[in-house]
This record gives structure tokens, C-alpha cells and sequence, in this order.
């Protein structure tokens, strides 16, 4: 079981490429190696057009729309940026746990890889958000479409069973845009704290309130490096099926199998993800769910790019 909670863990940790570390007490620093750099704005114009007359003025439209395209490059339209966290758990598996359709939810010795990620959108389609995604394990041969007639099969991911956001706006985007089920919670950020600390969860009149403490710890950059743009490495591409929130290696295999419909197979997307700055540090779970084993450690991931593709229907991955 050991070996499989380090290869989980390197999976979900080695988006970036890792070239050594220092140690200061409880922290641990990484320096990442460059890949290749983002798309550059377009310069802005002001368009030509003659002033509307006094008495046919309308209001202007709002700027942030549900699904507005904010991407840095036309094969990825949508952006976010901000920072997160993943923090792991040992998550116990039984015959009566629930599993993702069109996937297989992989277990050692009755347990998988689980636990949270928790992330603080700066910019996103619809603003600034806060986002909070309870993991349910690691999952297999994923059944994706890509396009009429094609499909193929993804190897390993991890799979989200909830995902709360913060705002309603966010909730209406993941619905409409990408088919992700999500739902609006309270998610409150309290930036006191030596070390992170997520919890405890629970309910209210209006539905799910989580609590993160410490959070001032995942600000690694300071905010004279974010207004200097601060490069980004990585370019990492991903594999997304935002149906069932699943995020997963960028391999793909043919499909042969016969047994799911067209209409069975999940949706997939093209990820790509960058960051400034990467580290490990000290996380405490409060309260943790039922049958959860919290790892103690957070990899803090900061000023972070998620770019989102368009959904695969060209036949191949």
C-alpha cells in the first residue's frame, strides 16, 4: 500500500518537473524547470464607430457573461489564475462506496488515494471564486468520446466526487459551459495561521460551509513578484471529464469495447497547467470524514494558469 500512496501522490504532485529541494523546517521549496512560455495578449484598439444619439442609448451589456471566453490562446478559451491546494488523504473503500460512471475507482488493501483541493481564483470567466472539491479516489480505463463514432480510453486520473463553489455565477459556468455538477457553498478563507488547516466542514441552513485557516501560507509570492508577472513554467497538458470531475494523465488508448452507448461515454477536455512556485507543507485535517486517514502534508501550488480547451470531437486525443 505504501508504494501505491507514493505513486499516487507523484501522480497528482508531478505536473511539474521537480529539480531539487531545500528544507526549512516544515517546509519543503522546489525549483520547476521551464517547458515553454504562455501566449502574449493581442494590443488593444479602440474600434471606429460613430456616438449613438442621446435618446437610443442602452446599457452596456455586462462585462463578465457566464462562459466568457478569457484565454490567452485560441485552443484554450478559457483561463484561470490564482493558486490551490491538494491535500491528501487515505480515503477507505467498501462495496457500498460510491464510484464514478464510465471509470473504474482503483483501491489497495481497501483504501485509495482521496482527500481535497482547494483553490482561490484572482481571475476566472466570471471573476473571483473559491472552489472546494472533495476527492473520492483514484479511478481507471475512463470511456471518453471524442467525437461521433470515435472513442477512447484514459489510464489513470483522480476522481472529485463533490465540487463546491463560492459563488452562484461559478455554479451557473460549470453547469452550462462544461456539464460540471457543481453547487454553491460557503467557503470562507481565514489567512491567520502558522500552518493550513482545512476544516472543520459541516452543514447550514443554506447547505455546505468548509473552513481553510492559515491560508496566507499558500501566498509563496509576494505582491510586488504577482504585479511583475512573475514567469510561469510547466505547460503540463491534462486530460479533464468535467462530468464527473475527474482529472487525468494526458495517455489515451484505443477502445474496443462494445458495452456503453455513444451517450454513456464522458465528455472530454484539453487541460494545460503552469505555475510560479511549488511547495510542501504541514497541512492539519480537522475533523476528518468517516473512514479518512489525512496524510499531514499540502502541496501548495501558486500563481497558477489553468487553461481549458474546447471539448475533444476531432476523433483523437
Amino acid at each position: 500500500m505504501i508504494i501505491s500512496v507514493i505513486f499516487s501522490i507523484i501522480f497528482i504532485c508531478g505536473v511539474v518537473t521537480v529539480d531539487g529541494f531545500l528544507h526549512h523546517g516544515n517546509t519543503y521549496r522546489y525549483n520547476i524547470a521551464a517547458t515553454s512560455s504562455t501566449s502574449e495578449l493581442k494590443a488593444f484598439q479602440w474600434p471606429t464607430l460613430p456616438l449613438p444619439s442621446f435618446d437610443k442609448v442602452q446599457a452596456a451589456p455586462s462585462v463578465t457573461t457566464v462562459g466568457e471566453r478569457n484565454g490567452l490562446d485560441e485552443e484554450y478559451p478559457w483561463r484561470f489564475e490564482g493558486r490551490f491546494i491538494f491535500r491528501p488523504s487515505l480515503v477507505r473503500i467498501t462495496p457500498s462506496s460510491s464510484s464514478p460512471p464510465s471509470a473504474n475507482l482503483l483501491s489497495l488493501f481497501g483504501y485509495s488515494l482521496g482527500g481535497s483541493v482547494v483553490l482561490e481564483y484572482d481571475v476566472s470567466p466570471v471573476g473571483p471564486y473559491r472552489e472546494y472539491v472533495t476527492m473520492g479516489g483514484v479511478v481507471g480505463i475512463g470511456q471518453v468520446s471524442v467525437g461521433e463514432g470515435n472513442k477512447r480510453l484514459l489510464g489513470l486520473g483522480q476522481w472529485g466526487t463533490d465540487l463546491y463553489v463560492s459563488t452562484q455565477v461559478a455554479e451557473d459556468v460549470c453547469k452550462q459551459v462544461w456539464g460540471v455538477p457543481a453547487q454553491v457553498a460557503n467557503i470562507d478563507f481565514e489567512e491567520e495561521g502558522s500552518v493550513i488547516q482545512d476544516g472543520p466542514d459541516r452543514e447550514v441552513a443554506s447547505g455546505r460551509a468548509f473552513k481553510l485557516s492559515g491560508w496566507d501560507n499558500t501566498r509563496v509570492l509576494s505582491a510586488e513578484e504577482l504585479q511583475q508577472k512573475t514567469k510561469r513554467f510547466g505547460n503540463i497538458p491534462i486530460f479533464w471529464t468535467p462530468t464527473i470531475k475527474a482529472l487525468w494523465a494526458p495517455i489515451s488508448f484505443p477502445n474496443i469495447s462494445n458495452k456503453l452507448t455513444q451517450e454513456e461515454l464522458l465528455p472530454v477536455h484539453k487541460l494545460r497547467l503552469s505555475a510560479s512556485a511549488l511547495r510542501l507543507k504541514q497541512c492539519k485535517r480537522i475533523q476528518p470524514s468517516e473512514g479518512e486517514i489525512p496524510i499531514g502534508l499540502t502541496l501548495i501550488v501558486d500563481n497558477v494558469l489553468i487553461e481549458i480547451g474546447e471539448q475533444v470531437n476531432s476523433g483523437s486525443l
